[in-house]
């Protein structure tokens, strides 16, 4: 987020002839963007796509290289082909870091499952899937009635991340939804890189700044977290071109400026896709917004105010445009039918620990899963831990920069959402601290009712991979106007030096896996087709949660061709007249019994009214067939109490089943 940051002059190493700008960069009590120069977002802070807005240097540089052209050495062309190869390496590089931290999937991605978040991997298999099957028979993508019967599942209400099951559905019907699934999470990673350090090339004209700002964007430690089976929320590389694309309207001399429709379609179309990504994120960049240019306005309104007119026009087309095409999606997300209002109140403790700011995440070389276990809710939302290091860092970073209003900027909403990120409560150490958070305020609001406090630290990983990169673009001119050849070759180094002690604790380590759960052979070779009919209920006991996980993953190895009851999802609790939203099933009184029998082992004769309550409940359920693995460790106690109701069950390929007369 980083509007005319500055650009760099024409002999920083890893830079190009660029068009002179008018930058102050006499100290450090200077700001970056002197009161003469253009806006953020204009050419003078960042070269434009578009042709009619170039430069009298630019063009003064092209026929340069057209004069160089003609003496026929070929030297221009080797030295634009060596800048080429150099822009593109960091995106290899990238890319290669993202399979190596996935290679444990990546080896065996039909055996292997992520140890530290299983759970959300089944659910997005299960909708890559269904979203699979929707394009293969033309089904809704919004809602299906293949899980929790008997009242469907709103997909618009849950992370079905359509903008990417839709398109890849030949590869998740040729290949399998494993594949598909490790796929995405690797492009989550790489692709937010590669999203970022584009965007930093572009704003502040420096590749090493932008190498920096990119690889910190994609493999934070908070990134690699969220890969941990949320690769829509790690999947972050839309936001950096929507920033981008905010960023520049309505710069005077711009093409944003002068085409403010053109450039209103452009974010309308990012902002569409990222809805159908995940829309907390997307919810969050605009917050995050606002926030960044709240403060950068207090310190340049007439600056700010010069852009407004025609910023509200291409604004007001991203909003209509944006508004037309997901005003059913989002009607049928917060109206249609199992439409919830708000997370349990459990979720508002999922907030930041204070102290997991200067800690190390345990998928870091410097971290310990065992001293940051009191510090947060598991593996999957380690937002923050930033480390000692980097806190000092951005410390003194902030300190040598404070004149620069960008920076204050970037400080101040990173500020903002890292005391946000506390929740309601504040922990330090993993105990109360005695005293709330300013989130408190806010959580019951529409919207902000349905954000995991925690994840508000997500804003703080783009803001300080900003901050880095100007950083360095920032020392690296201080080192070009300060010293000479040698003395500045002394100066890049220590400060390589320093950038490395930061930042090499927080390396990322590969996630690790487990063998993937065993599925019977009932589901995989076809069998059930001759048990379970067309348009069938299957239920799978004992009732619980490994078993609405593992539901899910025989109706994942069956290409969904029955529904099952029970799953892993967010619905309204249908016993909550204010359809707030829990995770699973609601049970009913006889899956509740067989649950407490899988746990205790206790023999349970059925009374009359039991057996009612039973035969009452499966109709209900719409349940058609009743399945149990012939594995379980409780199997002998809850057969003898299923067949009380449902009668003699058949054991075939690996599993109990008993077929239920339709209702």
């Amino acid at each position: 987020m980083t509007p005319g940051a500055g650009s760099v002059h024409a002999g920083a190493p890893g830079s190009r002839r660029l068009p002179p700008v008018t930058i102050d960069r006499s100290g450090p009590g200077n700001s970056d963007i002197d009161s003469d120069a253009s806006p953020p977002g204009s050419p003078a802070s960042g070269p434009e796509t578009d042709a009619g807005d170039r430069t009298d240097a630019e063009t003064d540089a092209d026929a340069e290289t057209d004069t160089g052209d003609k003496t026929g050495d070929g030297a221009p062309d080797r030295e634009a082909d060596r800048e080429a190869l150099f822009d593109a390496l960091p995106y290899a590089v990238f890319l290669a870091a993202a399979i190596a931290l996935l290679s444990p999937l990546w080896r065996d991605p039909a055996g292997r499952m992520l140890l530290d978040n299983y759970q959300d991997q089944v659910f997005f298999e299960w909708m890559l899937t269904h979203a699979a099957n929707a394009v293969a028979h033309l089904d809704s993508p919004l809602f299906t009635e293949k899980i929790n019967s008997p009242y469907g599942l709103n997909l618009m209400a849950n992370t079905s991340v359509l903008a990417l099951a839709l398109p890849l559905a030949p590869l998740t019907l040729l290949a399998g939804p494993h594949v598909t699934f490790v796929l995405i999470t690797t492009l989550a990673l790489a692709g937010t890189a590669s999203a970022w350090y584009f965007v930093l090339r572009k704003l502040l004209n420096h590749r090493a700044a932008a190498v920096v700002g990119g690889a910190f964007c994609g493999f934070a430690p908070s990134m690699i977290s969220q890969a941990t089976g949320h690769p829509n929320i790690a999947g972050q590389y839309l936001l950096p071109f929507i920033i981008l694309t905010v960023l520049r309207l309505g710069a005077p001399g711009t093409a944003a400026a002068s085409r403010p429709v053109r450039h209103g379609l452009i974010l309308a179309a990012l902002v569409v896709v990222q809805a159908f990504i995940n829309e907390e994120m997307l919810f969050l960049t605009a917050l995050a917004l606002g926030v960044f240019f709240l403060a950068y306005g207090a310190a340049r309104p007439r600056e700010v105010a010069a852009r407004v007119p025609a910023a509200l026009k291409s604004l007001g087309v991203t909003t209509v445009v944006a508004g037309v095409v997901l005003a059913y999606p989002l009607a049928h997300q917060f109206f249609g039918p199992q439409a919830y209002h708000g997370l349990p109140d459990y979720i508002l403790l999922y907030s930041a620990d204070l102290a997991s700011y200067w800690s190390f995440a345990r998928r870091s070389i410097a971290g310990d899963a065992a001293a940051v276990a009191n510090l947060g809710q598991g593996p999957t939302e380690e937002n923050t831990f930033f480390g000692w290091p980097l806190l000092i860092l951005l410390l003194a970073i902030i300190v040598w920069l404070r004149g620069n209003p960008v920076v204050r900027a970037l400080a101040l909403t990173a500020v903002t959402f890292a005391v946000l990120s506390l929740g309601s409560v504040v922990r330090m150490g993993g105990v109360d601290a005695g005293f709330g958070g300013p989130w408190r305020w806010l959580d019951g609001l529409p919207l902000f009712d349905s954000v995991v406090p925690t994840r508000l630290a997500l804003v703080v990983t783009p803001l300080v991979g900003c901050l880095l990169a100007i950083a360095v673009l920032r020392f690296d001119d201080m080192v070009a106007r300060r010293a000479g050849a040698r003395a500045g070759r002394l100066m890049w180094l220590q400060g390589l030096a320093v950038l490395l002690m930061v930042l090499l604790p927080l390396t990322p380590t590969p996630l690790p896996t487990f063998e993937r759960p065993f599925v019977p052979a009932f589901f995989t070779t076809g069998s059930f087709r001759e048990h379970v009919p067309a348009g069938g209920v299957v239920l799978g006991v004992p009732p619980g949660w490994q078993s609405n996980l593992h539901a899910m993953q025989w109706q994942t190895a069956a290409q969904q061709e029955f529904g099952i009851y029970g799953g892993y999802f967010l619905a309204p609790n249908p016993n909550d007249p204010e359809k707030t939203a829990t995770y699973g099933p609601s049970y009913p009184p006889t899956l509740v019994l067989l649950e407490q029998v899988a746990s205790t082992g206790e023999t349970v004769v059925l009374s009359p009214d039991q057996l009612a309550q039973a035969m009452g409940d499966l109709r209900f359920m719409k349940v058609t067939t009743i399945v149990m693995p012939a594995h379980h460790w409780r199997a002998n106690e809850v057969r003898a109490v299923v067949e009380q109701f449902a009668g003699a069950g058949v054991l075939v390929d690996g599993v109990w089943v008993w077929n239920l007369p339709r209702p």
